[in-house]
């Protein structure tokens, strides 16, 4: 029997995206893709994702999505990004991820994070 190990790393991480069915383009040191806004306010809009590519995945999870448009955040901790004067980083690590290191996980993470948004960007 064999077992089924997750791809792991950079290339584990961006594979798995694309399997989620994001066309995932690596870009130096993130994983940049169009991401549709389901929940909250902003829902209906598209945005771009970057996720740093972390050596260690699924151990250590991405430190916070970087996203452009500029959105803000409610909750602060929004900081410049290496990807650009047009994207921002949201320094949200996800609070669960020992219990759930997938790439699931990490989404369902996204997916809230948006739905924490208020109307209109804040930055």
């Amino acid at each position: 029997m064999t077992a089924v190990v997750p791809e792991a790393g950079p290339a584990g991480m961006l594979a798995g995206l694309r399997r989620a069915g994001y066309a995932a383009e690596e870009n130096g040191n993130f994983a940049v893709f169009d991401y549709l806004i389901e929940v909250g306010p902003q829902a209906g809009t598209t945005v771009r994702v970057g996720l740093e590519l972390v050596p260690d995945w699924p151990l250590s999870a991405p430190h916070g999505p970087h996203i452009t448009p500029r959105l803000g955040h409610p909750h602060g901790a929004v900081h410049t990004s290496p990807l650009g004067q047009e994207w921002e980083h949201w320094s949200r690590p996800p609070a669960d991820w020992a219990q759930d290191r997938t790439l699931r996980g990490y989404l369902r993470h996204l997916r809230t994070l948006f739905a924490q948004l208020e109307n209109g960007p804040s930055a």
